[in-house]
């Protein structure tokens, strides 16, 4: 068994598949433009302090997050309100994010 940390492997392999598995050309699509969008910049804000490619002030969490975790919740909250038939509430879509940390 190999074991990555979480801090070298970065979100996109994790993003890529879960994207990857849209069945909607068109929502595919949107997703990949609007994460190339505003993805990378907040995590880098929120992570690693960086606004545009410069170091400013790294912002405070309660609760640490890797960027990897930021993505997953990410598409779990945006897969929670879009299939709003799945009947699915809201705390168990969150109980459930929480076991994946």
């Amino acid at each position: 068994m190999v074991y990555v940390d979480p801090k070298n492997l970065g979100y996109e392999p994790y993003w890529l598949r879960w994207v990857g598995k849209r069945t909607n050309v068109v929502e595919r699509e949107e997703l990949i433009r609007l994460f190339q969008k505003y993805v990378p910049g907040s995590i880098d804000l929120i992570c690693n302090g960086l606004r545009d490619g410069k170091p400013t002030e790294k912002l405070k969490t309660i609760v640490p997050f890797t960027n990897l975790n930021m993505a997953r919740r990410l598409a779990v909250l945006y897969q929670y309100f879009v299939m709003p038939d799945l009947q699915i509430s809201l705390p168990d879509v969150l109980w459930s994010s929480s076991l994946i940390l």
